[in-house]
């Protein structure tokens, strides 16, 4: 089974990132569906049109339905996701090639970033900085300044993880023996969408994608309470993410 892009990858990502200063590098984890099972909640879906006509997605398999709906996201070319949980949150908007928002890492600060194509951009508040700067032993993040690197750059590439791009360029999919059930559709802030549920060891994670006009994957749910609630809205809108003016220095290599 596929690593499951919009389940465990925020899991992993704001426990390990919340575990230390130097984990804060590592926000690309994920794991497998078992995993994912046991942890990652939801945030508030978007918004149903008014107009928007039933699609018939519920009559396919509970696969075919998560499949459909993380293509059905990938294929908009972008959309605003936003992400809460113990260890975090942020708020992203995120194209393959673009993201702009803010991650907020519990207890660890918070950090403004700024992805076009291969350019990343970082600005910290006091806390995140002070933690970073602590760690790699130089000044190295500043409130004042963006700190600027590129993907080639091993801890830039990690903080712009958080972005999680690769679920445009590379839509997950479940495999053929995934454990997964399909419910009745059902109303999710006000949107029309049909669960997929998938249980083990007493936890549970539903996906819900929108049963009217396109079918886009809307919302993750989870019975752990210190995972994360997580949604995407707002698909296909131009992410706008422009280089960032004032002072930058450059981030240091490693």
């Amino acid at each position: 089974m596929k690593t499951h892009i919009l389940s465990a990858r925020r899991a992993a990502a704001s426990l390990a990132c919340a575990a230390a200063v130097v984990a804060l590098t590592a926000c690309g984890g994920g794991s497998d569906a078992v995993r994912s099972a046991a942890g990652a909640t939801p945030s508030k879906a978007s918004e149903a049109s008014p107009a928007a006509e039933p699609n018939g997605i519920e009559k396919l398999s509970a696969k075919e339905i998560y499949d459909t709906g993380m293509k059905t996201n990938a294929k908009a070319g972008s959309f605003h996701e936003k992400m809460e949980s113990g260890g975090g949150k942020s708020d992203l908007r995120l194209s393959a090639s673009e993201c702009v928002g803010t991650v907020d890492i519990a207890e660890k600060g918070s950090f403004e970033v700024i992805r076009i194509r291969k350019d990343i951009w970082v600005k910290p508040d006091a806390t995140f900085a002070g933690g970073m700067n602590s760690a790699l032993g130089e000044e190295s993040f500043s409130t004042e300044k963006w700190t600027h690197g590129t993907s080639s750059n091993a801890l830039m590439a990690k903080l712009a993880g958080w972005c999680h791009q690769e679920q445009l360029s590379a839509p997950d999919t479940l495999d053929a023996g995934s454990k997964v059930t399909k419910g009745k559709v059902t109303t999710v802030d006000g949107q029309q969408a049909v669960p997929v549920v998938l249980a083990g060891k007493g936890e549970s994670v539903t996906w819900y994608v929108a049963s009217t006009g396109k079918p886009y994957f809307i919302k993750q749910d989870s019975s752990r309470d210190d995972m994360q609630d997580l949604t995407d809205s707002d698909f296909g809108e131009a992410v706008g993410a422009k280089a960032p003016s004032g002072e930058v220095v450059e981030a240091p290599k490693g």
